[in-house]
Parts: structure tokens; C-alpha cells; sequence
């Protein structure tokens, strides 16, 4: 006597490990992962990153010289930037400042316009460098005042800094305190060499925001078949005893309970 059962068993998936957002996920990809589905997002993450590039000029110079001071190292973080821009979907640039710096020595007219073109000049600049068609770029001019050098003033090894201090400080007109700052010989030579210089400048910001992505793994495998019990009973008619042989049909993977009925 033969008997032959076959049993097929599906299994139900569970929900999401992971749900998305309506409002700050969006689905990039599916793909299944043996018994998964995986699902890939991106989140959108409005907080606001800055990256600053800090160029420098000779003076009296609007020139943006890769040659000049640490111009070459700046320029070459920035390609870094544009490069990464380009090839990463993730990063959304908000806006691009880009602010000219003068010195306070001299006539503040003349280093008002100063200011104004070291921008203007680098701006073009990095617009046919990069292509800056679509960015939010705004261009902004400053003439640093005579009191931003305090700082620098009372670090220094002058002797007579507080004399330095208050005449950088006082309100007196920029021309005046540059005449005043030229009679202190060492004062002056400080300035020149260690100070000045470094207020020729311009500084590009590139204030952007960066979506990150997620996974997610839904446990959905597919239907699997089968496990068949095949059972064979034999009697002999000589002995008292019945015996028994079963036989089952190896599968290499099976979840199931495999069900023996009896004779």
C-alpha cells in the first residue's frame, strides 16, 4: 500500500523594518536580497554646511595670482569642490559669497574700489573656471578698519603696544592714523610685514546642504515548494511483524514540518 502527500507551505511576509517619510524620503532603488526586498532612500537634511577659500593679493593688486602666498592650495580645494559638486547628487548648493577685503592703509576711497574689484575680478574668475550659471553667487567689499589690528598689536613684541592700541583704536580719520602709525618705525614695519598683508584678500563661501541615504529590508521571501513523503508499507505473510521502510525526497532547504499520517 502507497500513500504520497505533498505539502506547500507559504510563507507571509512582515512589514517594513524601516518606513519613509513622505516628506523627507524619496525611493531611489529596489532590489532583492534572498528573502528581502531592500529599498534604498534618499533623505532630504536642510542643515546648512559652509566652506571657505581664503585668496590672497598683493598690494595695491586685483589679480588673483595662483603663484602668490598659499593662492595655488586654495584654488585647488576649490576644484576639489566643483569636482564633488558635479558627481554627488546629494549636495545642493545654496548660495556662493564672494567678499573683496582691503587693507585700512592708504585713502579709503581708493581701497573702497579696491575691494569692490578684487571681488568683481575673482567672480569672473570662478564663474569660467567652474560655470557658476544657476548658483545664487552674491559679491560684497569691505575696507577692514584700523582697529582690526588690535589683536595682532598687543600679541606682538612691540615695547610700546598700548601706545600702538590706542592710536588704532582712536577715532581719528584712517589717514590720520595712518600718518600717526608711520612715525612709530617699528609699529609700521610690524604692520607691513605681519599684519597688512594677510587684510589683502578675498573669501569665497559656498554654504550648501547634503540629503544622506537609507536602507530598508522587508522580510518577503518567495514561495517555496515542496517537501514530498512518500511512505511504503509492506506485509509478509510469514512473519507476525510488519515492516516498515520510508523514503523521503531530500530537498537542499525546507522551513516546513514534514507530517507522518501512519498506515
Amino acid at each position: 500500500m502507497k500513500r504520497l502527500f505533498t505539502f506547500i507551505i507559504l510563507l507571509a511576509a512582515l512589514p517594513h523594518i524601516c518606513v519613509a517619510q513622505k516628506s523627507k524620503h524619496h525611493l531611489m532603488s529596489e532590489w532583492r536580497d534572498g528573502d528581502y526586498i531592500v529599498r534604498r532612500y534618499i533623505v532630504e537634511d536642510d542643515t546648512l554646511h559652509k566652506a571657505k577659500y581664503e585668496l590672497h593679493y598683493a598690494i595695491n593688486s586685483a589679480t588673483t595670482a595662483p603663484e602668490y602666498e598659499h593662492n595655488d592650495i586654495e584654488l585647488e580645494r576649490l576644484d576639489r569642490l566643483f569636482a564633488e559638486l558635479k558627481s554627488d547628487t546629494l549636495r545642493h548648493v545654496s548660495s556662493i559669497t564672494i567678499a573683496g577685503y582691503a587693507s585700512p592703509d592708504g585713502t579709503t576711497p581708493f581701497n573702497a574700489e579696491l575691494a569692490r574689484e578684487r571681488a568683481e575680478k575673482l567672480s569672473a574668475m570662478l564663474a569660467q573656471r567652474y560655470g557658476l550659471k544657476g548658483y545664487d553667487v552674491s559679491v560684497t567689499s569691505h575696507v577692514e578698519p584700523w582697529s582690526a589690528t588690535t589683536k595682532p598689536i598687543e600679541e606682538s613684541k612691540l615695547t610700546n603696544r598700548s601706545d600702538i592700541v590706542n592710536i588704532v583704536n582712536s577715532n581719528e580719520a584712517p589717514m590720520t592714523v595712518d600718518r600717526r602709525l608711520k612715525r612709530e618705525d617699528d609699529a609700521w614695519s610690524f604692520l607691513t610685514t605681519d599684519v597688512l598683508p594677510e587684510m589683502r584678500r578675498a573669501v569665497v563661501t559656498i554654504a550648501y546642504t547634503e540629503d544622506h541615504t537609507i536602507d530598508s529590508r522587508e522580510y518577503s521571501p518567495q514561495p517555496r515548494e515542496v517537501i514530498v513523503v512518500e511512505e511504503v508499507v509492506e506485509h509478509d505473510k510469514h512473519k507476525k511483524h510488519h515492516k516498515r521502510n520510508k523514503r523521503n525526497k531530500d530537498i537542499e532547504e525546507w522551513d516546513g514540518l514534514i507530517i507522518d499520517f501512519g498506515e
